[in-house]
């Protein structure tokens, strides 16, 4: 005889292809959703079907852990006490104030303001789902794009999950298909000659060499920022990339090594300040020459991409060298090529 288990391990599946995972069990006749955020993969290689035996083992075990806390009787749907008069914005502050990254603190705190215009009393215990589309309308009524409120909706999402950590709520609510989907984006790349344009507008060495060393290696920020002179061998760096852990290794050609400072035994290539503060000077290094794009430091990245695409090399080379998970990540790059490709033609007259 099969035996009727308390918690369920369900499938939901995800844009892109895989499944996310999350439990099902009821408390008191109330039914609850946990989402664990772990995914199963499509399964191309073992490598993806040992990753998959792996995920579905941790989700097991916090599965058995579930019945277990529902037989002692430790699992209760109740809304701690504190959640009902802890205000959202005063935890969220909190939890804002401990990160470390700039960017994420400058993110959130963002939100957070559009968060207070909507529902500055809300305490953790009012933030449901009901709760959650009405921000979401909120944000659509202010015309921000697409693109800033999934990034408001995702951080919001991430701070009630600390409130779920810290045993505020009892479970997170489900969300699923209320943000708007993602768009894809219009990608900035600069051609040859708007480097050469660049190249030749004098620019303060700390914003100038990284800039343009990554406009011909495709490192990220995060990823120069942290380069050091042991990273580079025979002409090549080989550097575990900070977002994606994915370790690359890019042969140096000889207009990277133009940007190079001189060669020291040990420590960091580049001396680069926040990114805030090296943005204005990109910003400002574009205007003095003459450039009408928004420069950032991403655009180095695009740059680098398009650049070895448009010049020959085949996708899945150009996908390894930017450390891309997936080859898929880097068709967005010949996209916006082909895309180029198709004004020119039609921007000949008719005969």
């Amino acid at each position: 005889m099969k035996i009727k288990e308390k918690v369920h391990i369900n499938q939901r599946p995800v844009k892109g292809g895989g499944f996310s995972l999350h439990l099902d069990y009821r408390i008191g006749g109330k039914r609850i959703r946990e989402f664990l955020k772990l995914y199963l993969v499509p399964v191309k290689t073992q490598a993806d079907k040992i990753k998959n035996t792996e995920t579905i083992r941790l989700a097991t075990e916090i599965k058995n852990k579930r019945i277990r806390e529902l037989d002692s009787g430790e699992l209760n749907v109740d809304t701690p006490k504190r959640a009902k008069t802890v205000f959202a914005i005063d935890y969220f502050q909190k939890k804002i104030s401990q990160m470390k990254v700039e960017n994420s603190r400058q993110n959130n705190t963002v939100m957070l303001r559009s968060f207070a215009e909507f529902r500055k009393n809300a305490t953790l215990a009012e933030i449901n789902r009901d709760f959650f589309s009405k921000f979401i309308d909120f944000l659509t009524s202010k015309d921000l794009s697409p693109g800033t409120i999934r990034l408001y909706g995702v951080l919001l999402k991430a701070r009630l999950h600390d409130a779920y950590i810290d045993k505020l709520i009892p479970s997170m609510p489900d969300f699923y298909g209320i943000m708007p989907k993602k768009r894809s984006t219009e990608i900035e790349f600069l051609t040859i000659e708007e480097l050469r344009q660049l190249d030749a507008e004098p620019a303060p060495d700390e914003i100038r060499n990284p800039f343009l060393f990554c406009c011909f290696t495709g490192l990220r920020f995060s990823d120069v920022q942290a380069l050091k002179w042991d990273n580079i061998d025979n002409d090549t760096i080989i550097i575990r990339m900070k977002k994606t852990k994915e370790i690359v290794r890019v042969p140096l050609s000889a207009n990277a090594k133009k940007f190079l400072p001189e060669r020291k035994s040990k420590g960091k290539v580049f001396e680069i300040g926040p990114l805030n503060s090296l943005t204005r000077g990109l910003k400002a290094w574009a205007e003095n020459a003459g450039l009408k794009k928004n420069l950032h430091f991403h655009m180095s990245r695009h740059t680098f991409a398009t650049l070895a695409l448009a010049n020959g090399a085949e996708l899945y080379t150009v996908s390894k060298l930017l450390g891309h998970r997936s080859v898929q990540t880097t068709q967005v790059y010949a996209k916006v090529l082909d895309e180029g490709r198709r004004k020119a033609v039609d921007a000949i007259p008719e005969l």
